[in-house]
């Protein structure tokens, strides 16, 4: 039988309360936190060090976040396979693929006929409508639809949630997705696939600048300078593209990939959660639409950036430690180690956080909920304890497969 998740939940605070030197320590204040994070620090800077990164030591540091101080973009990127783990070969391998993604920008972007002679590039679709190529012509127009719409989730008081209005940041943002989509005619542009791209460049604009996330600006982009902003939009493409990759499915015409983990979220939450699962059957409330959302925008528009990009520190480490075991049902049939198969989890866990909240609504109020979960005042901490308890239900469910055998069969169907 799976245990309802209050119990590792409750484990976990424990756990992490200790670690961080919380109130359930016995000592003083300031004696075990900073040994324990100077170690931690200097295990990921040991790992860094070395001719020729292990990659699985890499993803084991990563899945409990990366230490600060650290180029997160440069972790990501090694544990995505597109920086080269051996020293020797990096700068002449990044050179590399930068240059390849200038000539694709120049090629499919640049001189697409979907630009308008004029240049209008205003969003209003007159652009779109020049262009000689209908094809290339909506995918433009949508594209620029959908980045107006696109969200930084920070602080009230931070600039940088006005950051992505920026017109040299869409700019960039419809450069990447426009290049993605055209190399991509099986699934081209998808709604959604605008927050995929965000936490890319949040992290990359970070580490050039050396700012958090809530310091992040306008200002951000001119201090970096235009070729190191060149250089982030082609990591973030490369970056992007390796990502998808591994959810290729999500995205493709009938969203498979989709159907599946939506198939298996209810079966999960069904089981670790019977009173909040039976509620929701006798409200009538189908978790498609919702589920849908999360599992497209891989949780950008749930969270607050900050816990968004603690998520995925693991779940792009739990893909890297899964890479080259592509065996059993789990790798092979369900999907990405890390993008499906602990998301999943994640979500049924984020879900079963607000159980006893929705079991107390009617289906007008868990339908206005579900639309806009109550994240705002989430931090690390709560990420990290549902990446907890995600980690624990999947190990119980991988040791005995057959428990969501039925959600694998009938989304395949």
């Amino acid at each position: 039988r799976i245990p309802h998740p209050t119990a590792p939940r409750q484990f976990l605070l424990r756990a992490s309360s200790l670690m961080t030197g919380g109130t359930g320590g016995s000592g003083s204040s300031s004696g075990a936190p900073a040994p324990k994070l100077s170690r931690r620090r200097q295990r990921f800077d040991a790992a860094l060090a070395l001719e020729s990164v292990d990659k699985k030591v890499l993803s084991e540091l990563a899945w409990s976040g990366v230490s600060e101080g650290l180029s997160r973009s440069e972790i990501w990127q090694l544990l995505l396979g597109y920086r080269p783990l051996t020293r020797g070969r990096r700068a002449e391998a990044l050179q590399k693929k930068r240059e390849e993604y200038q000539h694709l920008r120049q090629s499919l972007y640049d001189a697409s006929p979907a630009l308008a002679p004029d240049g209008e590039t205003n969003g209003s679709g007159s652009a779109a409508e020049a262009g000689g190529v209908d094809g290339e012509g909506a995918l433009l127009k949508q594209i620029r639809k959908d980045l107006p719409r696109t969200q930084l989730r920070i602080g009230a008081d931070s600039p940088a949630g006005k950051l992505v209005d920026n017109q040299q940041f869409q700019g960039l943002m419809e450069r990447v997705l426009f290049v993605w989509a055209v190399r991509q005619p099986a699934s081209g542009y998808v709604q959604g696939l605008n927050d995929v791209l965000l936490p890319l460049i949040v992290v990359g604009l970070m580490d050039a600048s050396g700012r958090p996330v809530e310091q992040l600006d306008a200002g951000v982009l001119s201090q970096i300078g235009e070729e190191r902003f060149a250089e982030i939009e082609a990591d973030c493409y490369w970056c992007l593209t390796k990502i998808l990759s591994e959810i290729f499915d999500h995205y493709t015409h009938g969203q498979p990939g989709i159907q599946r983990m939506v198939q298996r979220l209810k079966e999960i939450i069904r089981r670790i959660d019977v009173p909040l699962s039976a509620h929701l059957e006798e409200q009538h409330i189908d978790l498609m639409g919702t589920a849908f959302r999360w599992i497209t925008c891989l949780m950008v528009r749930e969270l607050p950036m900050v816990c968004c990009i603690r998520l995925w520190d693991t779940l792009i480490a739990e893909s890297a430690q899964a890479a080259g075991q592509r065996i059993g049902a789990l790798a092979s049939d369900c999907g990405s180690a890390g993008f499906e198969a602990l998301l999943v989890y994640f979500c049924a866990c984020f879900t079963a956080y607000f159980s006893a909240r929705l079991q107390a609504m009617d289906f007008e109020a868990m339908t206005f909920f579900l639309q806009q979960m109550p994240t705002d005042g989430f931090a690390e901490g709560e990420v990290e304890v549902l990446l907890g308890e995600a980690y624990v239900l999947k190990c119980l469910f991988q040791q005995a497969p057959r428990h969501l055998d039925s959600s694998c069969n009938e989304a395949s169907r």
